[in-house]
């Protein structure tokens, strides 16, 4: 036994040393390829990410906490998110374990007697005995997931067999480590002169995988234990050494794993609801046609995308046969970065010395070429692609890592109509219509004061003396069905005593069709004026009924110097109700449904008001549908899709009706007028005129209370 000792004493310390030399070569590695993508990132145009430094260090701790400790996102799925969490809060334990043991062993060696022994090797070695056991059932729980039953939303390919194999390895080897640790005399670490299995059986039975183990090879021959032990421990680092070279031969796949919590540390400081803004003036394009248009954080973002298809599964667009799938978005502007970040590097490293030498820059390679290079927009990310998203949040709702998908769309749509001229046909005409008309119903032969004839509704321009400002949107205006709910609200607010009048003919579009439609100019010269008017009016205090204006007036014009205090009227109500303002009578036993709006839902969090209206003026329970709340599915008509017609897949609303019809209900309620046009129409389109009807929450309190 001696003899083998001796050999294990020598020949081994030759492969520790080789070994950590091969381990301080894969952490150099890792560094150079950071760097390296480091260099992919800044091709990117620069982005105010550094701002706020507080809050982003707040929200990065507090979202450290909800969505990566106890994986709030991820549990929204329960099957996939308890699988995420056994793996990652397993893996993050024994990464601790080992380097507790790593200090202990190498660098604090007057606490490693003190730490080695007694009831904190104890019951840390039960904990990491048990992170083991979460690792390896998260693991199962993967490969049931990828290779059994094998989601529409997952690419598995061979590096995602390699990955969880190579965990599984690293995690199983340890076990086995532990028990022949137990099993093998080591004296120099414990001051034992026996194997601990049997002097302090107590010890290892905390850790109780490597405690069966041990059992299991006990009656081996001393001098096996001991070269089993050495082998194990051996193999064990080389297996764990591999794994880091494996993250970076495999770079593209585990990126994310050190990109992602960077992102949330960079993610917008903006309102959820408000688009980036284009400074106008100092422009040299209006929006993204190119990969190096984008800015470093959008670029960041390409790296941070884990590929999980979670926002695949929520995107309307994609599950009613779009070619829109967010995940797919994210990753073919990946493939297209990495594709052209060579030839990009090498042209921005060629104008910078020329630029040093105070000369011009030659053509390079990537500009003499770029006629046969794919274009980013039309040919890597289609049209079609661009044009079928709604902006309705669902897959940066769900997304764990916080990547920004709408901006990106958004700024793509810019470039097509601001740069390109190229705007689908049905877009256009309500483009025209606002610039020409100042509204977008296009056709309508309304006013902007139809709906008020016989209500006795103060006009600014006659009493400016009022609290609020009903701001009721073109929709409401100048749509006869949604004129019916601007009529309901007006009855409300006056049966209650407020203070409240409208612009009437002095109304503008608030721009957030232009806005959606990637017509910034259009957008912000609408904006800009209304701002202008609320001030002159000294507007303070604003109550819209349309989401979109709502989220546009709350989130968007601080950004141009508009900063009012704006109250959707849902909320408005139900704050009346609480009140005591209004009382509204107990409606018959009606089977509501309540269909939330993305606009007021996901990009503003506001989900509780309605409900509490709905649930005071019926007796029956309000019918929750599956999606609902911050899993709820589009109506079709945002991002400017109201006013396009679709040509492609399903119609998203009759999807959703049939969602509607699912619960039993007799009545969809919504609080949006775009919504409630959606569904109006695709209730006939489905037939169900006889049983469903969709109204507003508005209509719903006024006839509750009888106001005719």
């Amino acid at each position: 036994m001696e003899a083998t000792r001796e050999i294990f004493w020598h020949i081994p310390l030759l492969v520790q040393i080789a070994l950590y030399l091969v381990s301080i070569i894969a952490i150099a590695l890792i560094g150079y390829s950071v760097y390296r993508r480091y260099q992919m990132w800044t091709l990117g145009r620069p982005d105010k990410r550094f701002d706020k430094p507080g809050w982003r260090i707040g929200e990065f701790i507090r979202l450290s906490i909800l969505d990566g400790a106890l994986h709030a996102r991820f549990l929204r799925e329960p099957y996939p998110g308890i699988m995420h969490f056994l793996i990652f809060i397993g893996c993050i334990l024994l990464f601790i374990g080992a380097g507790l043991d790593f200090l202990n062993h190498y660098v604090f060696e007057p606490f490693h007697a003190a730490f080695i022994q007694g009831p904190v090797y104890i019951y840390l070695g039960g904990l990491w005995n048990i992170a083991g056991v979460m690792v390896l059932i998260g693991l199962l729980m993967a490969f049931l997931r990828r290779y059994i039953q094998k989601p529409k939303r997952l690419n598995t390919v061979l590096d995602d067999g390699v990955a969880l194999f190579l965990i599984f390895i690293v995690v199983i080897s340890g076990f086995f480590l532990q028990g022949f640790r137990m099993i093998a005399a080591m004296p120099d670490a414990l001051g034992l002169s026996q194997p601990e299995y049997y002097v302090h059986p107590e010890w290892g039975q905390a850790r109780f995988g490597g405690f069966w183990i041990a059992g299991l090879f006990a009656g081996l021959p001393e001098a096996t234990r001991y070269l089993w032990y050495q082998i194990l421990w051996y193999g064990h680092v080389i297996i764990t050494v591999g794994a880091v070279f494996y993250v970076i031969v495999a770079w593209d796949k585990l990126t994310h794993i050190l990109i992602s919590p960077v992102n949330v540390l960079f993610k917008t400081s903006r309102p959820k609801g408000a688009l980036s803004m284009v400074d106008l003036e100092n422009a040299e394009t209006y929006g993204i046609g190119k990969i190096e248009d984008f800015t470093w954080k959008q670029l960041f973002d390409l790296d941070a995308c884990t590929n999980c298809g979670r926002c695949q599964d929520r995107c309307p667009a994609y599950l009613t046969d779009k070619p829109l799938s967010p995940r797919q978005l994210i990753q073919d502007l990946k493939t297209h970065w990495v594709e052209r970040s060579p030839e990009l590097l090498a042209e921005k490293k060629v104008k910078a010395k020329a630029a040093k030498a105070g000369g011009e820059a030659a053509p390079s390679a990537a500009e003499e070429t770029s006629g046969s290079v794919k274009a980013m927009v039309g040919e890597v990310i289609t049209e079609d692609v661009i044009w079928a998203c709604t902006t309705c949040r669902a897959c940066q709702d769900i997304c764990p890592v916080f990547v920004e998908h709408i901006d990106k769309i958004i700024d793509m749509r810019r470039h097509l109509v601001l740069d390109l001229a190229q705007v689908p046909e049905t877009g256009l005409a309500v483009l025209q219509c606002i610039e020409a008309r100042g509204h977008s119903c296009k056709g309508t032969t309304l006013t902007r004061t139809d709906w008020t004839a016989g209500l006795d509704i103060k006009q600014l321009s006659e009493d400016p003396d009022v609290e609020y400002v009903f701001f009721a949107g073109c929709a409401a205006s100048l749509e006869e069905r949604s004129t019916k709910i601007a009529i309901a609200v007006a009855r409300i607010l006056k049966a209650a005593g407020v203070s409240f009048g409208i612009l009437g003919a002095q109304e503008m579009c608030c721009g957030e069709p232009a806005r959606r439609l990637g017509n910034e100019y259009l957008y912000q010269t609408l904006a800009a004026n209304n701002v202008e008017q609320f001030k002159g009016y000294n507007i303070k205090k604003i109550i819209t009924m349309c989401p979109h204006c709502f989220n546009t007036l709350k989130n968007e014009y601080p950004q141009l110097g508009g900063n009012f205090e704006v109250i959707h009227h849902s909320t408005f109500i139900s704050q009346l109700i609480d009140d005591g303002k209004i009382k509204p009578a107990v409606m018959k036993e009606n089977r509501i449904t309540y269909h939330d709006s993305c606009y007021l839902g996901r990009h503003n969090d506001i989900y509780k008001p309605q409900r509490h209206v709905l649930q005071t003026i019926n007796k029956l329970p309000l019918l929750e549908m599956e999606r609902s709340g911050n899993k709820g599915f589009c109506c079709g008509a945002g991002g400017g899709r109201f006013w396009m017609e679709e040509r492609i897949g399903k119609r998203i609303s009759e999807t959703r009706i049939e969602q509607v019809i699912e619960t039993g209900a007799d009545t969809v309620a919504s609080a949006c007028p775009y919504c409630l046009q959606m569904f109006t129409d695709a209730i006939k389109a489905k037939g169900a005129e006889e049983t469903l009807i969709a109204k507003d929450i508005a209509e719903l309190v006024a006839e509750s209370m009888e106001l005719k």
